[in-house]
């Protein structure tokens, strides 16, 4: 009897333990995040949606945007976080690659970002990029926000395992990153084609996995999810007629062909699907970003309820603990750096610009201004980098270099009222004539055209100092005003220079050139002077030879619009020969006497500029400056400066004035004061007011005293400039008056000037 009643007591526990026991695992959630360009970043939106309702995916894979969201979300970033990370980009920076100016060399400052167009040239001849954005930007932005998980291998050992896609252009096949370089796996799903140049790696060159997955379901299946969210933020299961009325969207939908068919087949498998309404919006809507995530949010909460009921069920089972990874400190020591990519650039030359030896310490922030000024050497198209650890307190740096052609030609299109159409042409040959050269010609091809060369051979391999040859020629319009602001004639300008001495540069910022310079300032007849020409002048100036040193400060942070920084420049000149220039009647000479007369030795000439760019606020941007003009001895005309016009397309010595059409006023000896006040209403739309004056001790040239600024005279000037920011440049419509009246000045310009 007691045999029985042990037995059956033993039979009653094992069916109470086995009770106890879970009959089922927990089932696996996996979330599919589409590409889409800018309207992935809806994905953050929904995000928001499934950590409120309790959900934490177990796997995550993604393409294009939604690879980049779904990456920094599988590393440990929350939807708070990269909320407020999405929301605080520099969209117009990322998109463009731009590095701040003042990070860029001082002699590529002027030549930067003034082309709409750059081509390689090669022995095939002209060639275009492989995408209109490197995508240098991206990857720096990818690097420093995973800077706290480099080293980490494998894709599974993030907190959320990760999976993202790619197509390869060599064997048209799927690509899938699960491992290795954390930023080559999101550049590569996201390499728009055209628009982002390719990732090459290893053999392989990689462009958005969109082109044959846009949606990968099956890859999340095959890692072990068994209920699947997806979020479709890119094409249509099927394309409307009204889409298809233009090339581009006829071209865009046969390219997606192949990928429509592959997310057909991949629907059944998704448990949940969230499709936001993201209609007018594109791609290319980053600047829309904060009403793209509302709208994800918008989509998740209606399905908030089978959110919910899921989660409710996927919380009844035991929680497991997230693998927890090694994280990487914000400041870390380099103890080894790797360099991959260097062709034509010496190894002197990068460790030098890029500023880091084994064993200094660095943070992202470092790591990304330190890049910047590798770019802003314009010698990389781009450069990435990697971090891992090699041993306790030390990690190797290893760096990939693009290499810039060493032969470009640029160009772009130009307007403005005086001027008229123009096309500015460049041709920059690095490393070509010689090792350590560089040779920059720009040609405006217009009614009154302009020429540059510069020739600069770098004297060592770290680009300090340098020997340099510059020669300029132009051709311009020299108007005469009577008192009532009319024209009484004009003369043809004529310009040329050529010099020839010694660069220094200081970082990135001080630039300074000694040398001597021969210089050709030569008038003829335009319109008008009947009186002159036709006594038998032709043309007549001055030829002038002098020693010079100029000294220029630019901290800009970029070329157009700059919101901080400031521009100093220092020159002078000691004149050691000016000579008459004259070609007509002997017996006519005397009638330009006074204008190019010059018997007093050692004249010297300073001038020294400064103005600055101060934020006030998000919209509001002071910009005060002054000009001051010194020469000990008087000059002959050619040899003054020409006062008026707005600053974007200054020539040889002319000072810009707001209130005065250029070159409406000549002066020699002043000191000009000015403030700009720029508002911008929009991302793009600009308003300035500007008042500046000028205060003149020149002595007057009798027969050009309505344009000669006399002695003690006083102008003040006004105006109002409105500017739009468009895709060929800045667009600017102005009026502008003085204190001594003629009506108001009108300017109106496009494009970017010489």
């Amino acid at each position: 009897m007691r045999i029985i009643i042990s037995l059956l007591l033993t039979i009653i526990f094992s069916f109470s333990v086995l009770a106890t026991e879970p009959t089922e695992e927990r089932p696996k959630i996996g979330l599919v995040l589409s590409g889409g360009g800018a309207k992935g970043l809806a994905h953050v939106g929904v995000l928001k949606v499934l950590e409120e309702a309790g959900i934490r995916p177990d796997y995550i894979t993604g393409t294009s945007m939604g690879g980049i969201i779904g990456g920094l979300y599988a590393i440990g970033y929350s939807a708070s976080e990269l909320d407020s990370i999405v929301r605080a980009l520099d969209w117009g920076q990322l998109l463009s690659d731009r590095v701040p100016l003042s990070i860029v060399l001082p002699e590529e400052k002027h030549d930067y970002q003034r082309f709409h167009v750059e081509l390689d040239i090669t022995r095939d001849g002209l060639r275009t990029p492989a995408g209109f954005i490197s995508g240098h930007s991206i990857s720096e932005m990818i690097s420093r926000l995973s800077w706290h998980k480099s080293g980490i291998e494998s894709f599974d050992e993030f907190p959320i395992p990760f999976k993202c896609v790619a197509t390869d252009l060599i064997s048209g096949e799927q690509i899938v990153f699960d491992k290795g370089d954390f930023t080559t796996a999101l550049r590569a799903t996201m390499a728009i084609p055209s628009v982002f140049a390719p990732v090459v790696n290893d053999s392989m060159i990689l462009i958005d996995g969109g082109v044959l997955n846009n949606f990968p379901v099956k890859l999340c299946k095959e890692m072990g999810a068994d209920i699947i969210i997806g979020v479709n933020v890119g094409t249509p299961d099927k394309t409307s007629p009204a889409d298809l009325l233009s090339p581009t969207s006829i071209l865009s939908s046969a390219a997606m062909i192949g990928n429509n068919i592959s997310m057909r087949l991949q629907m059944p498998y998704v448990d949940i699907l969230i499709t936001p309404e993201l209609e007018p919006f594109t791609a290319a809507s980053f600047f829309d970003g904060d009403i793209i995530i509302d709208r994800g949010e918008q989509a998740a909460r209606t399905v908030l309820f089978e959110l919910e009921s899921l989660s409710e069920k996927i919380n009844s089972f035991e929680k497991s603990e997230a693998p927890s990874t090694q994280k990487i400190p914000e400041r870390i020591k380099i103890s080894e750096i790797r360099i991959n990519g260097l062709e034509r650039i010496s190894y002197h030359f990068f460790i030098s610009n890029l500023g880091i030896e084994p064993g200094d310490t660095i943070a992202p922030r470092d790591m990304e201004k330190k890049i910047h000024k590798l770019i802003g050497t314009r010698y990389f198209e781009s450069v990435s980098y990697r971090i891992y650890p090699i041993s306790d307190d030390g990690f190797a740096l290893d760096l990939q270099a693009i290499e810039s052609e060493t032969a470009r030609f640029k160009f772009s299109l130009h307007y403005d009222n005086e001027y008229k159409a123009g096309i500015i042409t460049n041709v920059t040959l690095r490393n070509i004539l010689m090792r350590g050269n560089r040779l920059s010609t720009t040609f405006d091809i217009s009614e009154k055209p302009r020429l540059n060369t510069s020739i600069i051979n770098y004297l060592g391999e770290s680009h300090r100092l340098a020997s340099r040859v510059e020669f300029n020629l132009e051709s311009n319009n020299l108007p005469i005003y009577h008192d009532n602001n009319a024209v009484y004639g004009t003369f043809n300008h004529y310009y040329t220079s050529l010099a020839l001495g010694l660069m220094t540069t200081v970082g990135t910022r001080w630039e300074h050139n000694a040398f001597m310079r021969y210089e050709r300032s030569v008038m003829s007849q335009n319109s008008g002077f009947f009186e002159l020409f036709s006594e038998g002048v032709k043309r007549f100036g001055n030829s002038f030879v002098s020693a010079c040193f100029t000294s220029t400060r630019n901290t800009l942070n970029r070329r157009h619009f700059p919101d901080r920084g400031s521009v100093f420049h220092l020159t002078f000149k000691h004149y050691l020969n000016i000579d008459e220039v004259y070609r007509g009647r002997n017996d006519s000479r005397f009638l330009i006497g006074e204008s190019t007369s010059y018997g007093e030795k050692n004249t010297s000439f300073l001038t020294v500029g400064f103005q600055g760019y101060q934020k006030l606020s998000s919209r509001l941007v002071l910009n005060p400056g002054f000009q001051v003009g010194y020469s000990n001895k008087d000059l002959p005309l050619p040899g003054l400066n020409f006062v008026g016009g707005m600053p974007f397309h200054n020539r040889s010595n002319e000072i810009s004035f707001a209130g005065l059409n250029p070159r409406e006023k000549i002066v020699q000896d002043f000191v000009m004061a000015k403030v700009d006040i720029r508002y911008r209403f929009q991302r793009k739309l600009h308003g300035t007011l500007m008042v500046n004056g000028i205060v003149s001790q020149s002595t007057n040239h009798s027969e050009l005293e309505n344009i000669i600024i006399g002695e003690d005279e006083t102008i003040i000037g006004y105006g109002l400039l409105v500017e739009y920011d468009s895709i060929i440049g800045p667009i600017r419509l102005g009026g502008a008056g003085n204190s001594d009246g003629g009506g108001v000045r009108w300017y109106f310009g496009l494009g970017y000037h010489f």
